[in-house]
């Protein structure tokens, strides 16, 4: 990797080498994603990510609590509002868990390197970003009770009008943050800057599309998606230089990509099932 600011810092030598295997293993799967990605296989765990407000059952939780403030901002109400996820935490949460995993086997007489690389790649496989996003329910939008084949046919056009932004997405946004870490060339964090603003204005437009009542969850479902997607993508541009909270983003990330093809996938079966009957 070229990008310097993907660093540790000044840290004792063990944590040091702890970190640099976090960040190793972190460099390995940005570049498996996006390799997986150009070639059409996206091997993606479902199970390898999670989310605030949605909560699905799919995404279970982190073992820690990655994103938790330091005990002397828990209850400072003038703290920084910035950072309401608290992603600048991560850094000094998974350092603190290679010192005390450190300390803890030293004292027990029974660290060795191996032992400290498992540690590494543990803490590495269960880091994992807590992300707010807007949930929408059937209230934002207007429903038609109309769930005729013309109704739905009529739908379909619509949403395919109200998605074309998408379109403006050429390339798999996951590609172009692994050439920002590894180029350190902003322009990429612009394109991807702009390719979570294409995924806002889908959004809006989805939710100003009249919905058939029998597509109402389906429509739900991609609505959700989409708004989640997008503040993934938001925080990986604003994170980037912060290897710990990209990191955990990135295992979000995974997540929320399954969770969008799997509500497209469920709306394209609609549609066939609506067609076919």
């Amino acid at each position: 990797m070229r990008n310097e600011s993907w660093h540790i810092g000044s840290s004792p030598s063990i944590t040091l080498a702890a970190g640099f295997a976090v960040l190793a293993l972190i460099a390995v799967a940005v570049w498996q994603f996006a390799e997986q990605s150009r070639g059409g296989n996206i091997t993606s765990n479902p199970e390898d990510g999670r989310v605030s407000l949605a909560a699905p059952e799919r995404a279970p939780k982190s073992y820690f609590n990655w994103q938790q403030a330091p005990d002397s901002l828990l209850t400072d109400a003038s703290s920084d509002t910035s950072d309401p996820d608290g992603l600048s935490y991560i850094e000094d949460n998974v350092l603190g868990a290679l010192v005390g995993s450190y300390v803890a086997l030293n004292d027990a007489g029974t660290y060795t390197s191996s032992a400290g690389q498992e540690v590494a790649e543990f803490i590495a496989s269960d880091l994992r970003a807590n992300v707010s996003y807007e949930i929408y329910s059937p209230e934002d939008f207007q429903i038609d009770a109309d769930d005729s084949l013309g109704r739905m046919l009529s739908y379909r056009n619509d949403l395919r009008i109200a998605l074309e932004p998408l379109l403006q997405n050429t390339t798999y946004e996951l590609e172009v943050f692994a050439y920002y870490v590894d180029t350190n060339d902003e322009a990429y964090l612009t394109e991807l800057a702009r390719m979570a603003g294409n995924y806002r204005s889908a959004t809006d437009n989805a939710l100003k599309v009249v919905v058939p009542a029998n597509a109402v969850a389906y429509h739900v479902g991609i609505l959700n998606a989409l708004s989640e997607f997008e503040v993934i993508l938001a925080r990986l541009t604003e994170n980037a230089d912060d290897p710990y909270a990209a990191a955990a983003l990135l295992r979000t990330f995974n997540s929320a990509e399954m969770n969008m093809l799997s509500s497209f996938n469920a709306l394209a079966g609609y549609f066939r099932e609506n067609i076919q009957s």
